[in-house]
Order: structure tokens, then C-alpha cells, then sequence
């Protein structure tokens, strides 16, 4: 009886470990495709990037659709390289400090804006100038019956006269350095600061003015003032994460692909504000003004690509029609026709000798951060 018992004992036990190796391969056999089958699509979607972006300004719709544009031209002509790519963008609409939070607490992946020497420490530019320096060439919204302005002003007299300008704008430290009083406020309280009297002037750029006139809940009351162009170095470049090298890297190889196949240049031409901004500043007497923001880096970036968009480079710095710059010029209307302005912006022989050697460009461009 013992011994029966005893086999009966072996042999349920034998048929347990029995059903046991056979549920775990089942297991294995169940999971092993399931993780190649992961592994296939891991791999896959590596080759595919979600791209968050900020949300447009109203007023800065074109001027938001040219980087945008900019972008996935950039994007495209580099997805042999890296992969396909789509864009999401942000759900509301945001100040541009709010983009730059966005972007060091990782819930965005790009932004453009104007560039500073603190903003490149804690992101990392791509110093290419996406707007041809336009953002430092700035006229002024003054109250529609302010009649205090004229072609006869220079720096001495603009120092009387109170700016207004965002919390955190580089533009608004540029001004102060220069020597005028600045009042700090949201974007969209300062159109209501001027045209209800607590600021004098709200300068904004040439690419963007027209544009902004156009909303009338923004520049009730307001008009453009029609005698000045403000000045100064100002690019603005795309920014991303400090810890995303290869976006950055991928991006700058795009854009020096569109400037070597003059794609670049030809967006801007057709860029609606570019052409308005060369009609804006004829006759207007230019007062130029120091940044202080600018680093050496971003300096150089000027000198390597600024000349790529010319005449807007020499005709918005002062310059005369023979290419000497003197502040306090005024602008020679002539030297603004659209023929020369065509031939010059797409001028084949400038962008091949500017971006011949991309290589170096590129190193110029981005710093090696990883």
C-alpha cells in the first residue's frame, strides 16, 4: 500500500512539473513574437519625431507662418538622414517667456525668438538668422494724435520719450542701455499703454507692424509713426533644449541646404512682411543703438548671413545707395526698388560663396552640448 502511494505521489507530481513547463512555454512562446514584434516597432517610431511647438500670437500670424514654413522645409530635406516628423502644437497661445519656460521644463522642443547672450546659455541656438535681422530694425506705434515726432530726431531726443515693451524682452534691456525710459508690460497691454497715454511709444519691428495694425481690438487709437527706424543688431534664431543635440544639429544641416539651394531666400522674398518692410522705412531717418545682449557668437552669425539677404542688411543699418552706413541717414527710397531687391536677395553667386564650406558653417552655427 505504501508503495503505491508513494508512486501515486510520483506521478501527480511528475504530471504538475509537466503542466508547469508546459504553461511556461506557452509563455515564451506567446511573448517572444509579441517582443520582437515591440522591438520592430520601437524602431520604427525612432526613425519618426513629434515636434511640440508654441502656439501663434495673434498679430504674428505671418511672421509665425514664415518660421513654421522655415522649419519644415528644414525638416523635410533632412528626413532621409532622420526620419519623418510631425508637428503638435500647443492648445493655447503663449507669451514668448512663457515658451522659453516651456522649453527648459521639456514641454516644448523648439521655439524662435530674439536671441541674448542668456538665452543662449540656457538653450541652445541655431544661429542662423531666420528673419534677415528685421527684428532690430523697429518703428514706432505712437498715439494717433501724438504729432511730437519727426524726421529731424536723434538719440538725444528719443531719450525724452517713455517706450513701452514686454516683461523679459531683450528689446527692453537694448533700449534702457541706449538711454530711454521703458515701461515693462504684457504684449497685449502695450497697445492700450500708448494709445490711453502711459507710454509714449511701443516700437515694433518692420516684419510685424503691419500686420499688428491689422487687428483692430490690438491698435485702436494708435497709428504708425512715420518718420524713424530704430536700429540695432537684433537676429532672431530657432531654439531648442540644451540636451537636444541631434534636433539642433539636424535643423541647422536643413537650413544650410535651403541656403545653399537658395530656398531660404526665396521664402523671405515672398514673405509678405519682408516686402513690406523695405516700403516701410523709406524716407525715414535712422537712429541707431548698441546691443549689449549680443554674444560674439551670434555677431559672427550676422556677418556670415545678413549679406545672403541684402539690400535689407545695408538699407535698414543707415546705409546710402553707396553703401556707406552713417547714423542718422535717411533712408534713400530708390535704393528700395523691388528689382534690385529681387536680384539681390537671390543672388546665386553670395549664398554658394556664404555656405560653400557647410561643414564649418555648421560648427559655427550650434555648439556641441552633449
Amino acid at each position: 500500500m505504501d508503495m503505491w502511494r508513494q508512486g501515486r505521489a510520483l506521478l501527480f507530481s511528475s504530471l504538475q512539473t509537466r503542466i508547469v513547463f508546459a504553461l511556461l512555454a506557452c509563455a515564451l512562446f506567446t511573448f517572444i513574437p509579441h517582443a520582437y514584434a515591440n522591438q520592430d516597432s520601437n524602431s520604427a517610431s525612432a526613425a519618426h519625431t513629434k515636434i511640440r511647438l508654441p502656439n501663434v500670437h495673434p498679430g504674428r500670424d505671418a511672421v509665425y507662418a514664415h518660421a513654421k514654413q522655415l522649419l519644415t522645409e528644414a525638416l523635410l530635406v533632412t528626413q532621409a538622414d532622420y526620419g519623418t516628423f510631425e508637428f503638435v502644437v500647443s492648445s493655447q497661445e503663449s507669451p514668448q517667456r512663457r515658451q522659453l519656460r516651456s522649453l527648459e521644463h521639456d514641454l516644448l522642443d523648439i521655439t524662435w525668438s530674439v536671441t541674448s547672450s542668456d538665452r543662449e546659455a540656457y538653450f541652445l541656438p541655431i544661429r542662423i538668422p531666420i528673419m534677415a535681422g528685421l527684428f532690430g530694425k523697429r518703428v514706432l506705434l505712437i498715439n494717433a494724435e501724438d504729432t511730437r515726432f519727426s524726421k529731424d530726431m536723434d538719440i538725444t531726443d528719443l531719450k525724452e520719450f517713455r517706450a513701452v515693451l514686454g516683461y523679459d524682452w531683450p528689446d527692453t534691456t537694448i533700449f534702457r542701455k541706449a538711454g530711454i525710459p521703458v515701461l515693462e508690460t504684457t504684449y497685449r497691454a502695450s497697445f492700450k499703454m500708448v494709445s490711453e497715454g502711459f507710454a509714449d511709444m511701443f516700437p515694433r519691428s518692420v516684419m510685424e507692424v503691419l500686420e499688428e495694425m491689422e487687428h483692430k481690438d490690438l491698435s485702436k487709437g494708435l497709428v504708425v509713426e512715420d518718420n524713424i527706424v530704430i536700429s540695432y543688431p537684433s537676429p532672431i534664431f530657432f531654439f531648442v533644449g540644451s540636451n537636444n543635440q541631434q534636433l539642433a544639429t539636424r535643423i541647422t544641416e536643413g537650413l544650410l541646404q535651403l541656403l545653399k539651394n537658395h530656398r531660404f531666400q526665396q521664402l523671405l522674398k515672398e514673405h509678405k512682411g519682408f516686402q513690406q518692410s523695405l516700403a516701410l522705412v523709406k524716407g525715414r531717418t535712422v537712429i541707431s543703438i548698441d546691443n549689449p545682449l549680443l554674444s560674439k557668437e551670434s555677431q559672427k552669425a550676422i556677418e556670415n548671413f545678413l549679406p545672403l539677404f541684402a539690400p535689407a542688411e545695408l538699407l535698414l543699418n543707415g546705409s546710402t545707395t553707396d553703401g556707406t552706413v552713417v547714423d542718422g541717414t535717411v533712408v534713400d527710397g530708390t535704393a528700395a526698388d523691388s528689382a534690385i531687391v529681387e536680384d539681390s536677395v537671390l543672388d546665386n553667386s553670395t549664398a554658394e560663396s556664404s555656405v560653400e564650406d557647410s561643414s564649418t558653417l555648421e560648427s559655427s552655427v550650434i555648439e556641441d552640448r552633449s
